[in-house]
C-alpha cells in the first residue's frame, strides 16, 4: 500500500479564498485544524517584509509541531534569509523555491533566460539546503514547459540537494491519461527522480483534478497538493479523502490524513474561510457517512455547567483554548436562556468564535423599539475593555437604528459594505449568523454574529468586524 503525502495550501491561498482577508488568529486557527488532520506540511503565503508577516510565522512556527512548515519563496537569496529567520524555530520547516519553468511566464514573472534561471536554481537550492534541511523546488506551469529545460531544472534541484520536487498543471488542462505519461517522461529522463519525493499540483479547470491526480499517483508521483475543499480550483484534498477511504484497497493507495475527523472539522475550516456561505459543501455526500440531526443529538440546557458545554465540544472533535471556552460558554449561557442547545448550535458558537480576535468592544445589553407607525429607536450598552458605554439612536429601521447606536458609542463612523443574514440552524429557534463587511482605511473587514434575534446577531456582528479593526491598528 503506498501512503500519499498531503500538502494542504489553503493557507497559501487564503486570500483568493476570503474577499476580506483573514484575520491573525484565523490563519492560526486554520494551521492548528490542519495540523489535527495529520496534514503532512501546511504551506503558507509567500512572506513579505511586512513585521505581521513575520510574526504570523514566529508564531506558527512555535505552535505547529506534528505538520511540516512551507514557505514558498522566488529566486533571491534575501528573501530566502528573511524566511528563515522566522521560519527555523519550527519543528518541521521547510523553503520551498518557485521557479515559472515555462517560457513565457519565466521570461514575463523572472525576466531571464534558461540558462541564467539554471544557473539560479542551483546556486539558491545549495544555499538554501546550507539554512534548511528540508527545500522543495516547485516548476510552476510544468506541464507546458520545455522538456529539456525541464529535465535540467530537475536534475539541477536535485544535484543542489531539493529533497522534494513538485511538477504543476498551472492550467488545469492536462487529461489524467497526459498527466500520468508526463509523470512517467519524468522518471525516465531523470533517473534521480527516484531519490526524492515527486509531487503534483493540479488545477480543476475541467473538472478532473482527482482524476488527474490519482493518474499521476499511479505513476508515482507521491505528494499531492489542494486546498481542503478545492477552493481557489485547485485539488480537492476532502474529495481525494472520500476516494481513498471508499477505493484505497483497489487503488493501493492510503494516506496518514485523520479521515475519522475530516468531515467534522471541514465545517469550522469552511466558516474559516468563508467557503460556505451559499450552503452547498464540498464534504456534503463524504462516502459512507450519515448526517446527524438535532434529535441524534443530547440537547443542554441553561444548567449546563462549563465543563459539560466543554465535554460536548470535545466530543463533536473540538479543540478550543481556554480562552475560547470563556467566549464560548459565555454565548452558551445566553443561548441556552432561549432554547435547548444541540450539537449544530454548539458547532455554530465554535466557528463563531473562532472568527473573532480579543474583543475591545461587547454587547452588553440592548433595547430595541419599532414599529409601523414609530420611528424605529435603538439603545445599546456595550463594554469597552471594562467601562460601560450607552448610546441612543434613531434610525430607518431597528438594524440601521443600531448600527447608528454603534458608531455614536464609539465615536467613528465605517463605510458599510455588505450585510447578510442566513440560519445556520434548523426550527422556529434557529440560530441567525450575521455578516457585516466594513470598510476601514480601504480595506474590508468582516464580522460575524450568531443569535436566535437577527437584530442581536447584527449587532454582534458589527462589533466583530470593528473589533478586528481595532485589533490590527494596534498591532500594525
Amino acid at each position: 500500500m503506498k501512503e500519499i503525502k498531503v500538502t494542504d495550501i489553503t493557507l497559501r491561498e487564503s486570500g483568493q479564498l476570503n474577499s476580506t482577508g483573514l484575520s491573525f488568529k484565523e490563519k492560526l486557527e486554520i494551521a492548528r485544524l490542519l495540523e489535527k488532520l495529520s496534514v503532512d506540511v501546511i504551506e503558507l503565503e509567500r512572506m513579505t517584509d511586512k513585521p505581521a508577516d513575520a510574526a504570523l510565522l514566529r508564531t506558527l512556527a512555535a505552535t505547529i509541531r506534528g505538520s511540516a512548515l512551507s514557505v514558498p519563496v522566488s529566486l533571491d537569496r534575501i528573501e530566502i534569509d528573511r524566511v528563515w529567520s522566522s521560519l527555523s524555530a519550527a519543528a518541521h520547516p521547510r523553503i520551498n523555491i518557485v521557479l515559472p519553468t515555462s517560457t513565457v511566464q519565466m521570461e514575463y514573472f523572472n525576466h531571464m533566460k534558461p540558462k541564467k534561471a539554471l544557473e539560479l536554481v542551483t546556486d539558491l537550492v545549495s544555499y538554501a539546503v546550507s539554512l534548511c534541511p528540508d527545500v522543495e523546488l516547485t516548476a510552476e506551469d510544468a506541464t507546458r514547459s520545455e522538456r529539456s529545460f525541464l529535465i535540467s531544472v530537475i536534475c539541477a534541484a536535485i544535484g543542489a540537494g531539493a529533497k522534494t520536487i513538485t511538477l504543476c498543471d498551472a492550467a488545469g488542462e492536462s487529461l489524467p491519461q497526459e498527466l500520468s505519461a508526463f509523470i512517467e517522461e519524468m522518471y525516465t529522463s531523470v533517473p534521480s527522480l527516484s531519490d526524492v519525493v515527486l509531487g503534483v499540483q493540479c488545477r480543476d479547470s475541467l473538472g478532473l483534478s482527482a482524476a488527474t491526480a490519482l493518474s499521476a499517483v499511479s505513476a508515482g508521483a507521491s505528494l499531492l497538493k489542494g486546498t481542503f475543499s478545492g477552493s481557489s480550483g485547485f485539488l480537492s484534498i476532502g474529495q481525494f479523502i472520500q476516494i481513498t477511504r471508499a477505493r484505497g484497497d483497489a487503488l493501493g493507495v492510503t494516506t496518514g490524513l485523520n479521515a475519522g475527523e475530516w468531515q467534522r472539522i471541514c465545517r469550522q475550516l469552511e466558516a474559516l474561510t468563508g467557503a460556505n456561505r451559499g450552503g452547498h459543501s464540498a464534504f456534503g455526500t463524504t462516502v459512507g457517512s450519515a448526517t446527524e440531526t438535532e434529535a441524534e443529538s443530547a440537547a443542554l440546557t441553561s444548567d449546563a455547567d462549563k465543563l459539560t458545554v466543554r465535554r460536548h465540544i470535545t466530543a463533536m472533535g473540538y479543540d478550543v483554548s481556554d480562552e475560547d471556552m470563556e467566549q464560548i460558554y459565555y454565548q452558551f449561557q445566553a443561548l441556552a436562556g432561549k432554547k435547548q442547545v444541540y450539537n449544530r448550535d454548539l458547532e455554530a458558537l465554535v466557528a463563531e468564535t473562532a472568527h473573532q480576535v480579543p474583543p475591545t468592544y461587547r454587547l452588553e445589553d440592548y433595547v430595541i423599539n419599532s414599529g409601523s407607525s414609530i420611528t424605529a429607536t435603538a439603545c445599546l450598552r456595550i463594554d469597552h475593555n471594562g467601562s460601560p458605554i450607552q448610546a441612543i439612536s434613531i434610525g430607518d429601521g431597528p438594524i440601521d437604528a443600531s448600527f447608528l447606536a454603534i458608531e455614536q458609542a464609539l465615536g467613528h463612523r465605517y463605510e458599510l459594505e455588505d450585510f447578510k443574514i442566513r440560519a445556520v440552524t434548523e426550527g422556529r429557534e434557529a440560530l441567525g449568523d450575521a455578516l457585516v463587511k466594513l470598510r476601514s482605511d480601504g480595506r474590508l473587514y468582516s464580522g460575524h454574529g450568531l443569535s436566535t434575534d437577527i437584530i442581536g446577531a447584527a449587532i454582534r456582528a458589527y462589533l466583530s468586524a470593528v473589533n478586528k479593526i481595532v485589533y490590527e491598528e494596534k498591532n500594525a
